[in-house]
């Protein structure tokens, strides 16, 4: 059986969806309720010319700048900050202090020239091996926590001992399937804009070797703006 989208349905802002969905409260004992949030072309890309910009539309700014704001720490690989550049995640109009970014780097490749690092009021999170070194002098503040064992899971245990409860993960697509594959993953938000790229060359959701085990997902809800739909999917387990 199938189900048409009512275009005369009730129409709400994403932060009031997100409000309602508490995420945080999902939170489990021992790492944060984790949830990633990508958005793909109608033949699987998830960039164009490298980057994410050109995709979306207003609505999908709208939904990541509320999950921004639903979010205690904010997980973004150091490719994708080296790819989008970034900047401080939550304007002051959403909430007066910024959630922490977070990246993890074993071998501590961070690209400390991206606009992230050049935030005054954006607090980052390094994750990296026992001797890295410290963070160079830049104008956010940076704090480096040095693992014996640099893992998702080792980071995400530390998050959760600060009191991070919802967090929400921007990729890359090569973060997104360790994540995948440690079982580290709880939702999925994704935005497919009604774009098709025919770029072969350009990067998908998800990228790197097949999954052990496949990972499947539930539908939670679709949402429509204009012509994007945004699907809403939580793990299987």
């Amino acid at each position: 059986m199938f189900q048409r989208l009512d275009a005369a349905s009730e129409e709400r802002a994403a932060s009031s969806l997100l409000a309602e969905a508490a995420l945080g409260s999902l939170a489990r004992d021992d790492r944060p309720h984790t949830f990633f949030n990508f958005v793909g072309t109608l033949d699987g890309r998830a960039a164009l010319d490298g980057s994410t910009k050109p995709l979306g539309g207003p609505a999908d700014l709208e939904m990541l700048l509320s999950l921004r704001a639903a979010a205690d720490a904010v997980l973004i690989g150091p490719g994708t900050v080296r790819a989008e550049g970034y900047g401080r995640l939550v304007g002051p109009a959403r909430r007066p202090t910024s959630p922490p970014a977070v990246l993890i780097s074993r071998r501590f490749e961070i690209p400390w020239d991206a606009g992230l690092f050049a935030a005054a009021d954006q607090p980052v999170i390094v994750y990296g091996p026992a001797d890295a070194p410290a963070a160079p002098d830049v104008a956010a503040p940076v704090e480096v926590v040095r693992l014996n064992e640099v893992t998702p899971a080792a980071a995400l245990a530390d998050l959760r001992a600060r009191g991070i409860r919802a967090l929400l993960s921007e990729g890359g697509p090569t973060l997104f399937r360790a994540l995948l594959a440690d079982g580290l993953v709880d939702e999925l938000f994704l935005t497919l804009t009604p774009v098709i790229t025919g770029d072969g060359d350009e990067l998908s959701i998800v990228e790197g070797a097949r999954l052990p085990e496949l990972a499947r997902f539930g539908l939670r809800w679709v949402l429509r703006a204009e012509d994007e739909l945004f699907l809403r999917y939580a793990l299987v387990r």
